[in-house]
């Protein structure tokens, strides 16, 4: 039941995160059914997206290094899966905006 939890929301990001207005903010890492997956960040440091996150939306990533983000989508219920991604891209936007 738990394996079944978690595949259903890994094809879930899979299909959120490739979507192609997503192509200019990142590329996905290659995940599994897992409980974590990387994004690398196009052209927005890390680490600054992932406090815009926490101050504007109260969403936890980790950053590592200058460009990757690590999302833990296992504590994500589906029905927000969408949501959460759209603030992450709208974080990223942001970001970039004041460079």
């Amino acid at each position: 039941e738990k394996y079944e939890i978690l595949k259903t929301r890994a094809l879930k990001v899979k299909a959120v995160v490739s979507h192609p207005r997503y192509t200019d903010l990142w590329e996905v890492y290659p995940f599994n059914a897992g409980y974590f997956m990387c994004l690398r960040l196009r052209s927005a440091n890390a680490e600054a997206v992932r406090q815009r996150l926490l101050d504007d939306s109260g969403i936890g990533v980790i950053a590592l290094g200058e460009t990757d983000l690590r999302i833990a989508y296992s504590c994500i219920e589906e029905g927000e899966i969408e949501e959460v991604f759209r603030a992450i891209a709208q974080a990223v936007i942001d970001v970039k905006r004041e460079v």
